[in-house]
């Protein structure tokens, strides 16, 4: 049962936000030590429990200790809902740290609304990030584990000095813009703080004091040594929109994902946001001592002033448009004379591999969602074009017309944006008329409701059904290699995924239109009330060890989760070898309760094989469903294991190639509640980093999310690995694997090091 103690510090209105708005010049780290005695001290000073002469259940008790809109029971068949079930377990980490969850104990528990998720590259997300910028009108925070000198850190950058050239022409007070990430330095030795220089700006590739003169800009390298990665990925604006994601900023072949966030929930992040810096800021966030107030409806889709660049319908069809010069480029390369033959190019446009990656190069600097106007010259590849005003200009117009609606717009084409968002909102809804554009942003619930398709005939035989089964069987003919030059369809959506010099063609055909239609990177979700969100977050641990898992708020509701889940369990991460996590699956399939898990192949392999790692993904799925079936209790049956596949592909590509990657941090149980944001289902995660991550109460959401998360990738239809051992085979017996299901050699953990510590540095991507 809630202990008193916790009953009150989650209902008192006292936060490290008023209290640092009180004394902004402190640090914050001295503000929470005033403000809240922890460990020890904190359990001799608990209040008196509830007894059980109260008449409050432990979930009533549960309920007193959140700012919900509702109790969920109230909403959900008049049953507890597995939300409040995991929030209660949840709550006891704070009896002896009230900050356990990295959020002042009363803003935990809360409630808002997501109006837009994305699923799809980096460049995507960042696009998002660089429209909530330019318009902040008082301050920023932005956090990332690792910030890399990119094309995606430069959509952060150009924002920047977009924002500031608003500043100036509005005449306001500057704005004042926080950033975090953790790059490793010796001083964090002593200070795991370590406040970055402005003359160190622009060696990681952020603009300098004279590109931003409307922008207070204050930069902090955090990590805690030797193994507490700051591996937190955020942006809040204005104190009053947040979104979370699970990519760094930086250049990955990767799939991620991120949320838009709104309401009172905001205001843990705001709160979770200052509790990070640790630091006294230098000036202060002007928005301290300003609560936001809500009130009225909240909006969505192009009544939400955030969401006013996205057209879904002029978006799919420009794409397809810029991405047709992309696949001619490829098509091009094919042509060239290949080295091991005497074959004469059949094109006169033939380009051989250095040509074409050049090419390629100036094609994703000149992608839409990497441009920001500005009154320099375009960049190209990170590097600056030699262009005059008129060249400058032409190449600016040839973007915007190739994508009008994804490109941040200048000051003077905003009215413009407002004005077509005004025009596509008031058009026809449900009719004829907007049958196009609703396509491109729906996603088919009848095609993902079923569980367990797959190429795998060892895997599929027993367990495809219904549509799944129809299109998977669809989907896999003899001649699946992708010979459209359009532009669109199949190969338009490999090169959507094509990231730097990532070359990499479709192996799905383009007449198969019902897996790549749905392709919706861009997911905007129905209008909604206010739902049940908590904040189940993770302090970073430098020490050594895999200890105290019952202490952190992340680690104790993924465990819930999973110990209460009634029906399914699906979990998409990059890596699953954590040592709660891979028991309490098992026990899960051992109750009957499907579990689903979307996993990569290779993904991180060598800095997994390490001792005390917990081995890569494919030596933890062999010994999973080696475990089951020797139980000889048909168990194994409710274990779904799928390497992730591209939306283009037909077949698992290992992640070692850097060519097709799955970064999404992703659980949901019983369709009804979900965990995301930052944590991976990995020892680093569980036991080290810091990692921020929301549950959420909603089967109206989670059941969108598995719907996006199913039509951006081909993983249901093509990843699934046999129930017997664990491998993925094709119908013809071709086997796809990457470090094999064997224990790595000493020498092979001895060459791991190198990656364990490229991990940890967050070069590794993870």
């Amino acid at each position: 049962m809630v202990s008193g103690h916790v009953i009150q510090l989650c209902n008192s209105p006292e936060t490290v936000t008023a209290a640092l708005s009180r004394t902004p010049d402190q640090s914050v780290s001295s503000v929470v030590k005033q403000l809240f005695k922890r460990k020890g001290s904190a359990v001799k000073e608990k209040a008196e429990s509830p007894s059980a002469d109260s008449g409050l259940g432990e979930l009533d008790l549960a309920e007193k200790c959140g700012r919900f809109p509702h109790r969920p029971s109230d909403l959900f068949l008049k049953k507890p809902s597995s939300l409040f079930k995991v929030y209660n377990d949840v709550l006891h980490t704070l009896d002896t740290d009230p900050l356990a969850g990295l959020v002042s104990p009363s803003l935990l528990g809360s409630s808002g609304v997501i109006p837009l998720s994305i699923v799809s590259v980096i460049p995507d997300i960042m696009r998002h990030y660089a429209d909530l910028i330019v318009r902040a009108e008082k301050e920023i925070f932005l956090a990332t584990n690792y910030w890399q000198p990119s094309l995606s850190a430069r959509i952060v950058s150009d924002s920047l000095r977009e924002l500031s050239k608003r500043v100036e022409a509005r005449g306001s007070e500057k704005v004042i813009v926080k950033l975090m990430y953790d790059r490793g330095n010796l001083k964090q030795v002593w200070t795991n703080h370590v406040v970055v220089k402005p003359d160190g700006w622009s060696k990681v590739g952020l603009p300098t004091e004279d590109e931003i003169p409307g922008i207070n800009l204050e930069v902090v390298n955090y990590h805690r040594p030797p193994l507490g990665t700051f591996h937190a990925k955020y942006l809040v604006v204005d104190r009053r929109v947040a979104c979370l994601n699970s990519n760094n900023i930086q250049d990955r072949p990767n799939i991620e994902m991120m949320v838009h966030l709104e309401g009172p929930i905001v205001e843990s992040f705001y709160d979770m946001a200052l509790l990070s810096w640790s630091n006294a800021m230098h000036p202060p966030l002007p928005l301290l001592d300003k609560p936001p107030t809500y009130f009225g409806a909240y909006k969505f889709k192009q009544d939400n002033e955030g969401l006013k660049y996205i057209d879904p319908e002029m978006m799919s069809k420009a794409t397809r448009g810029y991405l047709q010069e992309q696949h001619a480029v490829n098509e091009a390369q094919a042509a060239q004379v290949r080295p091991d033959t005497q074959e004469q190019p059949q094109r006169s446009d033939s380009m051989d591999s250095s040509a074409a990656d050049q090419k390629r190069s100036k094609l994703i600097a000149g992608h839409p969602n990497m441009q920001i106007p500005s009154n320099g010259a375009p960049a190209i590849n990170g590097q600056h074009e030699d262009l005059d005003s008129d060249r400058a200009d032409q190449k600016r117009s040839e973007i915007m017309e190739k994508h009008p609606n994804t490109t941040v717009p200048s000051l003077e084409d905003s009215a413009k944006t407002n004005a077509d968002a005004e025009t596509r909102s008031q058009g026809p809804v449900g009719g004829d008329d907007n049958s196009d554009a609703q396509a491109v942003n729906t996603i088919d619930s009848s095609t993902y409701s079923a569980t367990g398709a797959g190429s795998n005939p060892l895997a599929v035989d027993d367990h495809a059904r219904g549509a799944d089964a129809e299109l998977a069987g669809t989907l896999q003919k003899d001649d699946t290699k992708i010979t459209s030059t359009n532009g669109g369809g199949a190969a338009g959506i490999a090169e959507h995924l094509n990231i730097g010099r990532v070359k990499l063609e479709a192996t799905v055909r383009d007449g198969d239109g019902s897996t790549l239609d749905n392709f919706c990177p861009h997911i905007l979700h129905e209008p909604h009330g206010p739902v049940p969100i908590a904040m189940v977050n993770r302090n970073p641990t430098g020490t050594p060890g895999h200890n105290h898992v019952h202490k952190v708020p992340q680690d104790v509701a993924w465990l819930s989760a999973l110990r209460y889940a009634q029906k399914s369990v699906f979990i998409q991460t990059p890596t699953f070898n954590a040592s709660p996590v891979v028991p309490a699956a098992l026990d899960a399939c051992r109750r009957g309760v499907q579990v689903t898990l979307y996993l990569d192949l290779g993904f991180n392999d060598q800095g997994e094989t390490i001792p005390f790692q917990g081995g890569t993904n494919e030596e933890v799925v062999h010994k999973m469903y080696t475990t089951l079936n020797s139980e000889g209790k048909g168990a194994e049956k409710h274990l779904e294991v799928f390497w992730y596949t591209g939306k283009d592909q037909t077949k698992p590509i290992s992640a070692i190639l850097k060519k097709r990657n799955c970064h999404v941090k992703f659980m949901s149980v019983d369709d009804q509640i979900a965990i995301l944001g930052n944590g991976n289902q990995d020892t680093q995660s569980w036991f080290h980093s810091q990692e921020i991550n929301i549950m959420v109460d909603s089967s109206e959401l989670v059941n969108t999310w598995l719907r996006g998360i199913d039509a951006n990738q081909n993983t249901r239809l093509f990843g699934r690995v046999s129930d017997q051992d664990g491998v993925w085979r094709s119908s013809d017996g071709e086997v796809v694997q990457a470090s094999g299901m064997e224990t790595s050699s000493l020498f092979g953990r001895l060459k791991a090091l190198g990656g364990a510590i490229a991990r940890l540095r967050g070069t590794g991507g993870f």
